[in-house]
């Protein structure tokens, strides 16, 4: 809309504005004016008001005189107490008559009741406040206040000679109220109220003049807003009737009009009212005669749409009566044409083969033409460019709306033409996905395929292409009955040959089938043999409540499970497992179908996995599991009884040796016998358990340590009697730690822990001998492992470092080599010794980790002192027994040195003698590849292991390492110098190198020089350092000499 069609009612609204804006001014001058009248009679009325209370006060001063005179002159006490009463009234201590403001002439006669009803007490005098008197006003009111109350003094006076009763006194008493004094004093009372009277005339008078002033002028506003309210009116009149365009007569004519819904004949409109209502009133009129026509439109369509649902209809009863395609499609066309509405419609399947489609249904106008049709698939061809090959290779419908003018039909226009077909529609016909024939209607008009049409026909198109598969199905399901007979014989012979037993109870229990296998299991040669005995007699007796309950499981409706033993008809029991499912059978009767295999052989194993979890397979003594429920129930007893019990730890000496030397089966044997022997030799009440490998466990109830010590005593000659296992006479030897109930711990595990500390005491003094458990080797255990608990977490938290003690060339006077040592510090433990953490984590596998972070920290600190500029320094680092027998040692050395940059002869691996001798085959094979990869080895404490020197001269080793035990003494005593005479010697023999560790004094060097060994490292030249400290020595060690 443009900005004229706003123009006029914008402009009747702001004059519609404008006139409630003079009318709300209107509305405020008016109520200024009456705001200003009832100021002029607020005046009058406070003028009125004050002018009262004063009267009151002189009033009530000139009552007050006549009262006094009255009683003095006459004695009457009722004057007196009308005196009383009016000061009383004007202090404010009685209350006030509501008409107080007429004289007390009536006090005077008989009557005792007063006339005027009481009010509320007020102090005339704040009364005066008020009533808005001004200050100077209030001030002479004051005065007269002040005079009256003088006067009432003399008036007192006078009124109590009268009292007094004296008549020499009473003409002096009424002298005192009618002489010029008491005149004066009287005067003193009416000169202010005079003055107040007429402040109060002058103010209230100037009150009301100025209040008349504004009411004029609020007057005459009002009348000139009001002249102009009704010019306005006047316009808003005029844009009214230039916004409606018309008369308002007008408008309701025409609006009446569209009520009625008469659209035929234009409202007429002026050219200068089409932005009007009345203009927009027209057009109105216009789109609902547009719509009109557009309802027409869309009933003929739902007729449309309704035959075609009637066809619908039709062609959904042709699906469930017809039995073939050509049936059902002859229907479908009859339908579409007869009900649709449709001109012509046909149906044709299409020939793969050929690439044509070929009509075999058709009904309407100009289906004589179809006889010669020619339709191909082939896009090459103009016969194949057609709605029904676009719908074929599209997979989708094609809607033509004007068929004789749309390009894809042009082969067919002049056929179109002649038979009236105006629009079409090709409709793709699937089976199994695939299109297998094409649907056509015709229409007689263009745009007949609206989209609530193309609706309908793909809902056909679904429904027809569901009888397609309707019909697959049936011939399917009839080759599948087919099918099934045979299958059943099939199924026949399965169960017949199957190896696991099938039968069926009827809800009586009654046997009704059973296969071959399931005879056979029975132990039966024939159904009715199993019928005339009774399924139920060959379940074991235990067992039949389960079945019985199984079976009525079943045949309620559920599957079940049950595994059962049984009693054979030939004899001999048998596990079976049944899995049950309901069957319907004949009658509606509900069958028991199960499945059952004889589970006897695995019912055997089980019973034997139940065993060995509980048993020792090689000895058949408890194992760790049985242990525990034996050592709890005896730990109970013991607690309840309060009685002593010992828990012994055996563990073979030196068994790995009859192992690897005999062979496992040998040690087998020697287990299986020794454990016989150790059983024979406990009472019935105490417990023996093997827990692996060559540890037995005795738990002795009801012992002391005494007994106990006997019993171990005794158990330790057993052992050591010698044992016949095959070809071999074998004697070993035993170990064994104690530990005492409740003394050394009240659980099994406590106590295992504790007996395993005492044999490892054993183990560590000597072996064969028994030790009871201590505190000292409970504190040991635990330094033990709070050292191992530690160690797990040394490397994360940075606890570990490595210091280095320069190795010196005797002959160079240089240092030629470091050893990297390991110092461990904590928090908690402090600076822990290498002696005490080394075999602690040698024992708890922690020394693989630890021992590679070392040797990688070593690998790198050489390659930096190489890149400094340092002399070339052999780095030597030690190798734990644990890190030697590690295939993968070769492989991580490498990587190593391959990761840091050091090249491989500046790496020395120090191996003890112990580490060698071991496996003296497998450590010759690791020294071979680590000698072949170019990394130096050394013995290290050499003479203080037990290896041989046959094994010595195999080894690929460049240096021995002289034990500082030797070194200590050499200065004084003979046998250390011999000792280490024999080593140099002897290594220089074998074109080995020698080296002395821990010298300290300047006589242990020069014996060594004497002796011509090699190099040297100790306290005497330095201790382990830091590695600024040790590059610090190095560049001093090469400027001078030693």
């Amino acid at each position: 809309m443009s900005q004229s069609d706003h123009r006029q009612p914008h402009c009747f609204a702001n004059y519609l504005w404008l006139c409630l804006g003079f009318l709300l001014v209107a509305a405020l001058a008016f109520s200024v004016y009456v705001w200003t009248e009832r100021r002029i009679d607020r005046a009058n009325e406070l003028r009125y008001h004050s002018h009262s209370i004063v009267d009151e006060l002189r009033q009530s001063s000139d009552d007050l005189t006549r009262m006094a005179r009255t009683y003095v002159v006459t004695g009457d006490e009722r004057y007196r107490l009308h005196y009383q009463e009016i000061i009383e009234i004007r202090e404010g201590r009685v209350p006030r008559p509501l008409d107080y403001d007429n004289v007390y002439w009536d006090m005077v006669l008989d009557q005792t009741h007063r006339p005027r009803a009481a009010g509320v007490g007020i102090p005339l005098l704040e009364m005066m406040r008020a009533a808005g008197f001004s200050t100077a006003e209030m001030a002479l009111l004051a005065e007269a206040k002040q005079n009256s109350d003088r006067l009432t003094g003399i008036e007192h006076a006078a009124i109590a000679i009268r009292a007094g009763g004296d008549p020499q006194a009473l003409p002096g008493a009424v002298a005192m109220l009618h002489d010029a004094a008491y005149h004066r004093a009287k005067a003193g009372i009416m000169g202010p109220i005079a003055k107040v009277n007429a402040s109060v005339d002058l103010r209230t008078r100037e009150a009301v003049e100025n209040a008349a002033f504004d009411a004029s002028i609020a007057r005459n506003v009002f009348t000139l807003i009001a002249l102009l309210l009704m010019v306005l009116l006047w316009r808003t009149k005029r844009s009214l009737d230039a916004a409606l365009g018309c008369g308002v007569d007008q408008l309701r004519a025409g609006i009446e009009r569209l009520g009625r819904g008469d659209f035929a004949e234009p409202l007429a409109v002026a050219p200068d009212a089409r932005d009007s209502v009345w203009g927009w009133l027209a057009q109105t009129q216009q789109s609902l005669a547009r719509l009109d026509a557009e309802r027409e439109a869309a009933l003929e369509r739902m007729r449309r749409v309704s035959r075609l649902y009637s066809a619908l209809s039709l062609c959904n009863q042709a699906i469930v009566r017809c039995r073939s395609e050509a049936e059902l499609f002859e229907q479908i066309c009859q339908a579409i044409v007869t009900h649709g509405g449709m001109t012509m419609a046909w149906i044709g399947m299409v020939d793969h083969e050929s690439g044509q489609v070929r009509p075999v249904a058709s009904a309407g106008s100009g289906t004589e033409y179809l006889a010669n049709l020619q339709v191909s698939l082939d896009a090459a061809v103009p016969q194949g460019r057609g709605p029904i090959g676009l719908a074929f290779r599209s997979g989708e419908p094609h809607w033509c709306q004007d068929f004789v003018n749309a390009p894809e039909t042009a082969s067919w226009h002049e056929v179109g033409a002649r038979y009236g077909w105006r629009a079409s529609a090709s409709i793709p016909l699937r089976r199994k996905g695939r299109v297998v024939a094409l649907f056509s209607p015709y229409a007689d008009t263009v745009n007949a395929f609206d989209e609530e049409v193309r609706a309908l026909l793909l809902e056909m198109q679904l429904d027809v292409e569901f009888a397609l598969m309707n019909f697959d199905q049936r011939a399917a399901r009839k080759h599948a009955e087919e099918s099934l007979r045979t299958s059943e014989q099939h199924l026949r012979t399965i169960i017949e040959t199957d190896p696991e037993c099938i039968l069926l109870i009827d809800a009586d229990r009654r046997l009704v089938e059973i296969n071959a296998a399931g005879l056979a299991i029975m132990g039966a040669d024939s159904l009715e043999q199993l019928q005339q005995h009774g399924t139920i007699e060959l379940i074991m007796p235990e067992y039949r409540e389960a079945f019985l309950a199984l079976h009525q499981r079943v045949t309620g409706g559920e599957p079940g499970r049950l595994e059962f033993k049984i009693q054979g008809l030939k004899g001999g029991m048998r596990w079976l497992e049944t899995h049950a499912a309901p069957m319907d059978g004949a009658g509606g009767q509900r069958l028991l179908l199960g499945i059952t295999r004889d589970v006897t052989d695995r019912k055997l194993a089980d019973e034997r996995i139940q065993y060995l979890a509980h048993y020792d397979s090689l000895t058949g003594l408890p194992n760790r599991a049985q242990l525990q429920e034996h050592a709890h129930l005896a730990l109970a007893m013991a607690e309840r009884n309060r009685e002593p019990m010992a828990v012994l730890m055996l563990d073979l000496d030196h068994f790995k040796d009859i192992n690897d030397s005999l062979g496992h089966s040998i040690g087998d044997d020697l287990l299986r016998e020794l454990a016989k022997r150790l059983r024979g030799g406990l009472r019935a009440q105490d417990i023996l358990a093997r827990l692996g490998g060559d540890e037995f466990i005795f738990i002795l109830q009801r012992v002391e340590a005494d007994e106990a010590a006997d019993v171990a005593s005794k158990l330790l000659d057993l052992i050591d009697q010698p044992l016949r296992v095959g070809a071999h006479d074998l004697k070993v030897s035993g170990s064994i730690g104690v530990a005492m109930y409740p003394a050394d711990g009240a659980d099994l595990e406590t106590l295992l822990q504790r007996a395993d500390a005492a044999m490892y005491q054993v183990k560590n003094s000597g072996r064969h001998g028994l030790r009871f458990f201590t505190a000292a080797m409970q504190q040991r255990a635990a330094r033990h492992l709070q050292l191992v608990n530690a160690l797990r977490y040394a490397l994360e938290r940075d606890q570990m470092h490595v210091v280095y003690q320069p190795q010196m060339s005797l002959g160079e006077r240089r240092i030629v080599g470091a050893e990297a040592l390991l110092r461990w510090s904590t928090p908690e433990l402090g600076t822990v010794s290498p002696a005490e953490f080394i075999p602690a984590a040698e024992e708890s596998g922690l020394i693989q980790s630890i021992g590679t972070w070392v040797l990688r920290q070593a690998v790198r600190q050489a390659r930096a002192w190489l890149d400094q500029g340092l002399p070339p320094i052999v780095m030597a680092v030690n190798l734990s027994a644990i890190q030697f027998r590690n295939s993968e040692l070769p492989n991580l050395i490498t990587r190593i040195l391959d990761e840091e940059g050091l090249p491989p002869e500046y790496l020395e691996l120090e191996l003890t003698e112990a580490v060698a001798a071991h496996d003296p085959q497998g450590a010759i094979a690791i020294m071979n590849e680590l000698h072949e990869r170019g990394v130096r080895m050394s013995i290290d404490d050499f003479g203080t292991g037990f290896s041989s020197l046959s094994h010595l001269k195999k080894f690929k080793v460049y240096k021995l390492k002289i034990d500082q035990s030797f070194v200590r003494d050499i200065s004084t005593d003979a046998e250390d110098k011999a000792i280490v005479s024999a080593i140099i010697n002897m290594a220089r023999s074998l074109g080995l190198k020698t080296i002395a560790e821990g010298v300290e004094t300047a006589e242990q060097l020069a014996f060594l020089r004497a002796q011509e060994c090699d190099e040297m490292q100790g306290y005497y030249f330095s201790k382990p350092v830091q590695p600024a400290a040790f590059e610090q020595l190095a560049l001093e060690m090469a400027a001078k000499d030693l």
